[in-house]
């Protein structure tokens, strides 16, 4: 196979870029198409990443067919918070095909190697704050909101070039039906104790969005600190971010723990919306609305997108209260299923009480990574 490498300057290559992944997974039934619309935006200059970083696209063709993708990520907030000399790769998608997968690959080093990067890890699409890894078990099932799919074969051709694993997340499940039958008496009893110590739970407060998610961001910069990986997001990034949670949530997916007034813990779910996207075809919204295809549908399953608390409250049960009051919330709702995404292996504490509460693996995701 011959294949010829382009990157992507023009419009009409950024939308080749954005519909080669609908016609990759064309058929495939546990595909999701993402929202054009949206996947122009998150790869354009209006995504405040590109304010202190960069990135390039490439196309691989064979025969003047696309047959494969991958974006070039030099994140300079990473570089100086590390020090690390490590660059990334993402938006990885190709025909199963070794040699495809090899130049795809070799593009995005040399680029970055150009720029002094000496090691390459991927996929993360752009940062640890957005979608990363690939799928490499638990391929029976769709993806919930905002995670990866691809074809089984991404693995065995990344270990083909060179590449090795670097990190192992992991997704679990909660049926409701399963929950400890004592889980929301505890949970009431933990958020008594809790009450006695000055520390509340409450909803958001849409009407104080803004001003909500700016506070939220200094938790959970702090939070997420000592996480592999993690870079902290400006004000701005955050909020690109958050831009979708007024449409999608109620205010009982957004709870804040707050100790004498001061927030110093959060959790947010959000509906699984790719159980609308399915009916989607080639990620074309129109001529359908946001609002329309959020709300008419019923949706029964649901993700914890993030969760977190400040290091000197983690060990008061203010996650347990959490999780009891997204129970009844979803209860109340009808939501079956809950999906707990990107739950590192070495994150023993939480792996422990997830499971305590009845939580399955059901997924797993690897990133990989080289020296160039």
């Amino acid at each position: 196979m011959n294949i010829s490498i382009q990157e992507v300057k023009t419009k009409q290559q950024l939308q080749n870029f954005i519909h080669f992944k609908h016609k990759l997974y064309a058929g495939d039934l546990n595909y999701i198409p993402a929202l054009n619309l949206k996947e122009k935006i998150f790869l354009g200059k209006k995504n405040p990443f590109f304010e202190h970083s960069e990135a390039a696209y490439f196309l691989a063709y064979s025969e003047n067919k696309i047959v494969g993708r991958i974006a070039a990520i030099y994140n300079k907030i990473h570089l100086q918070q590390y020090n690390d000399t490590t660059g990334f790769f993402g938006f990885l998608d190709g025909i199963e095909d070794s040699n495809v997968f090899e130049f795809l690959i070799n593009t995005a080093s040399k680029w970055l190697n150009q720029r002094g990067i000496k090691h390459l890890i991927g996929p993360e699409n752009f940062t640890t704050n957005d979608s990363v890894g690939i799928l490499t078990s638990g391929f029976d099932q769709p993806p919930v909101v905002q995670m990866p799919y691809n074809k089984s074969y991404y693995e065995r051709l990344l270990l083909h070039c060179g590449l090795s694993e670097q990190m192992e997340l992991y997704a679990y499940r909660f049926q409701q039906v399963d929950l400890p039958l004592d889980f929301l008496a505890k949970g009431e009893k933990l958020e008594q104790r809790l009450q006695q110590k000055g520390i509340t739970i409450r909803p958001i407060n849409f009407k104080q969005f803004n001003k909500e998610m700016k506070l939220m961001r200094e938790v959970y910069n702090t939070a997420n600190e000592n996480h592999w990986g993690f870079v902290p997001l400006s004000e701005k990034e955050f909020m690109f971010l958050a831009a979708d949670l007024k449409q999608i949530v109620a205010k009982e997916n957004v709870l804040f723990a707050e100790k004498d007034g001061k927030l110093i813990g959060y959790i947010v779910t959000v509906p699984d919306v790719n159980q609308i996207f399915t009916k989607i075809p080639n990620g074309k919204l129109l001529p359908f609305s946001w609002t329309n295809l959020i709300w008419k549908p019923k949706i029964i399953g649901a993700r914890m997108l993030i969760l977190g608390v400040s290091p000197a409250y983690r060990k008061a049960g203010i996650d347990w209260c959490f999780y009891a009051r997204m129970s009844i919330f979803f209860q109340a709702t009808e939501v079956k299923w809950t999906e707990a995404c990107y739950v590192m292996k070495e994150n023993t504490m939480m792996n422990r009480i997830i499971k305590k509460l009845g939580g399955e693996r059901v997924k797993t995701y690897r990133l990989f990574g080289k020296a160039l």
